[in-house]
């Protein structure tokens, strides 16, 4: 069977209040259908001791995560709403009706039309509004219009006050914002199709069957982050999404990434609805066990600087290099921890208009230090003393700053080093650095040769610092990993990214004049896995000129850790 498209020319009188429930007729159709049935939620699983249900990943599916959210929150539907995926304007406004209608909103591409069909077959409708040019369903009637303010008032009886978006980056958290009082038509001008003939025919009278919702006893709230999708085709089905949790009555929080533990948002997010069924739209949050630690964390595990749990990319952090006491070998040795940390937080400020994310201060120390002498171990690495560290690491808690302990190892491995400073790197504003132009082998001595590391000598790092990190219940810790020359890290792409304890930087310390500096974070970029974010160093002296933030922050990609030496 064939679907049915219908034009629209129908006047409704019908005023829907602000609950939508328990249903509005439409002149023509009343009693046709009920209103929309919210399924009853029933979690996977509940907490043995309290009962209450655990947070739950809702995963893409086989046909999208949108028809995954319409299963998971809708049992019966007097129609659904419908876009093409490619149609950005038609997406936000088919979102927006179906939020003021209360039931399903679904994205059609050509692999999605028998899925589709059978979604309304278990909906127990025959009927869509479609919004855009969509295929035929097979035993569906559609009413296909373009969607404007007084075409949606004709069809439903509501008032729709229109809201433009500059594109849909922008639709999930203007779906959340939407308040059930009122009707706002979300819009996307730069991306308006022309209308299909089908959605101007004016031939057909069509009117919309009963529509509305029952309150639900449970509070849901949802979790999205429409950002955390690959694809255009995927970001559009992940909006859809949203809107079906936000037209079944849920509250929708929108994340800037698809973890609760990555700013303080996000964190305050899930400390406010502690006591709410919490569920995490999309497969990019992991699975539903994952999403359970995830949120665990975020109730019960120290804050970083600047709030979350992640490192990136709640923040970026802008920090001074060097030795305590010693102004030669960096900008932070020329002055004590609290006016290190003032001019670290002025040079912060500095960057904030250029940032999409927090900009905190940070401190990089270098607590062994890479001598021309072999020292009484016979190892070229002079190592400080933790309690001359600790007052440094003591004013950046108080004071919000992330501090990074440098590690120049000479003839020593980077791990018995680290080892030496795990009373400090148990805290959790403190993070590690590893500086292979000072990892020497045992016939090598500074400054006759750049030193190097094998990535399996890195890997022994990372897999330490992620048990430390896990056994204190730290958040995540940063681990830097300087690098000017492609010979510094051997088998670079053996890096271990598996353990989410531990945020990996490749720090490009290349300098002189900016055109060497670019060649030479080109060149460390190459071939680098998605899971390592990128870092940059300035020099006041070296460089020719110093760049200003600006320039920083011009950079592709806009480094993450940005020093000053």
């Amino acid at each position: 069977m064939r679907s049915r498209v219908k034009g629209l020319v129908v006047a409704a009188v019908c005023v829907v209040g602000v609950s939508l429930s328990p249903g509005c007729a439409i002149p023509g159709r009343a009693g046709d259908n009920a209103p929309a049935q919210v399924n009853d939620y029933v979690p996977e699983e509940t907490d043995s001791e309290t009962g209450h249900p655990l947070p739950e990943v809702v995963s893409d599916g086989d046909g999208g995560l949108a028809l995954s959210a319409s299963q998971k929150f809708f049992g019966r539907a007097p129609f659904v709403v419908l876009a093409p995926e490619d149609d950005h304007d038609a997406i936000a406004r088919g979102a927006s009706l179906a939020v003021a209608t209360s039931v399903p909103f679904l994205v059609v591409g050509p692999a999605d039309v028998a899925a589709i069909a059978q979604e309304l077959d278990r909906l127990s409708t025959g009927t869509a509004v479609a919004i855009g040019s969509v295929p035929a369903i097979d035993g569906a009637d559609i009413l296909a219009i373009d969607g404007s303010p007084q075409q949606l008032s004709d069809l439903t009886g509501l008032t729709f006050r229109q809201e433009e978006l500059s594109d849909i980056s922008e639709a999930g958290a203007a779906l959340a914002a939407l308040d059930s009082s009122e009707h706002d038509l979300l819009t996307i001008p730069s991306a308006a199709t022309e209308p299909s003939e089908a959605a101007v025919d004016m031939s057909v009278d069509a009117t919309l069957p009963s529509f509305g919702r029952g309150s639900r006893d449970t509070q849901v709230v949802v979790f999205t982050s429409p950002n955390g999708a690959a694809e255009p085709g995927e970001r559009a089905d992940h909006v859809a999404a949203t809107a079906v949790a936000k037209a079944a009555g849920a509250q929708v929080v929108v994340l800037p990434a698809p973890d609760p533990r990555v700013n303080q948002e996000s964190v305050d997010a899930v400390r406010e609805n502690a006591d709410a069924t919490i569920l995490a739209l999309g497969s990019h949050f992991g699975t539903s066990a994952q999403i359970r630690e995830r949120i665990d964390s975020a109730l019960n595990v120290a804050e970083l600087p600047g709030g979350g749990q992640l490192i990136y990319p709640g923040r970026r952090m802008i920090a001074l290099y060097g030795h305590p006491g010693v102004p030669a070998m960096g900008v932070l040795g020329e002055q004590g921890p609290d006016d290190a940390i003032a001019r670290a937080r002025e040079l912060a400020g500095l960057y904030e208009d250029y940032s999409g994310e927090a900009v905190i201060p940070a401190l990089e120390v270098i607590v062994t230090v890479a001598s021309v002498s072999p020292g009484v171990d016979n190892q070229y690495s002079n190592v400080s003393r933790v309690e001359d560290i600790r007052p440094w690491v003591d004013a950046a808690r108080d004071q919000g700053t992330y501090i990074v302990l440098d590690l120049q190892p000479g003839r020593t491995d980077f791990l018995t080093q680290a080892k030496l400073f795990e009373e400090l790197l148990a805290e959790p504003h403190v993070g590690l650095a590893l500086d292979p132009e000072w990892r020497l082998r045992q016939d090598q001595v500074h400054l006759r040769q750049v030193g190097q590391v094998d990535a399996s000598e890195v890997n022994e790092v990372i897999e330490w610092l992620a048990d430390l990190t896990a056994e204190h219940n730290l958040p995540q810790k940063l681990l830097v990993l300087h690098q000017f020359q492609t010979r510094m890290i051997t088998n670079r792409d053996q890096l271990d990214t598996s353990r989410e304890e531990v945020s990996l930087l490749i720090h490009a310390d290349g300098h002189g004049v900016p055109a060497q500096k670019m060649d030479t974070w080109n060149v460390l970029k190459q071939d680098l896995s998605d899971e390592i974010w990128l870092g940059w160093k300035n020099f006041y002296d070296e460089d020719s000129p110093t760049f200003t933030p600006a320039e920083t922050m011009y950079v592709e990609p806009a480094p993450w850790f940005v020093s000053y030496q």
